[in-house]
């Protein structure tokens, strides 16, 4: 008589999804159910979570090598980027960033105590300042740059241009989705201070199959 033949541990340790009770749908979108299911959907969630706390450890690591913190980091950036001739206003690098003016001016003046931004006056408005790097943070820029180049060549090798640029697309329209979907969620908890738990959720999926 032949012996039982064991199941793969892989087979062993999988649960049996069948036999659970059955869970409610993260989604009932149809263009997210794939299959009937949200499987699909709540792994590329899954996935978009990894992904972001991987570009934050990459961020912090890349803001580690040029000797700042992590705002310091992104509010350096912007204002190498934006500043062009004349330089930038905190107001462009605030709505650059999406914060607000209050924070890049704390972290400008971080910035400016470590000698890597300048401030100077503004020609249309003297109650403004023009941001724009200093020789040191020029240097500094210039010397680190080869260190985000390989990261993000890295990271995006898998890309052709055509991809990119598609996802470029896709993202744009999920961050606007997320600000969408935060705004819904702070409508909805104000309804249920009020007694009205779950409206804007209801309202907004009744208006969406009008």
């Amino acid at each position: 008589m032949k012996p039982a033949r064991r199941m793969a541990p892989e087979a062993e340790s999988a649960p049996d999804v069948a036999a659970g009770p059955p869970v409610p749908l993260t989604t009932t979108r149809a263009a997210l159910l794939v299959g009937g299911t949200d499987r699909v959907f709540r792994e590329v969630l899954r996935d978009l979570m990894t992904m972001a706390s991987q570009l934050q450890e990459l961020r912090a690591g890349l803001a580690r090598h040029l000797g700042v913190s992590e705002p310091e980091y992104r509010v350096f950036l912007a204002v190498a980027q934006l500043q062009g001739a004349r330089g930038v206003s905190i107001s462009a690098v605030a709505r650059h960033l999406g914060v607000s003016g209050a924070f890049v001016t704390m972290i400008v003046q971080r910035l400016v105590r470590a000698g890597k931004v300048q401030k100077t006056p503004s020609r249309i408005d003297r109650r403004g300042v023009l941001l724009t790097l200093t020789a040191r943070g020029r240097a500094a820029i210039t010397g680190f740059a080869r260190h985000p180049q390989m990261v993000n060549d890295e990271l995006f090798r898998d890309l052709d241009e055509k991809e990119f640029r598609l996802l470029a697309d896709i993202v744009r329209r999920i961050v606007a989705g997320g600000e969408r979907a935060i705004l819904l969620r702070r409508v909805d908890q104000l309804g249920q201070r009020d007694g009205k738990t779950g409206g804007a959720w209801r309202e907004r999926e009744s208006n969406g199959n009008r």
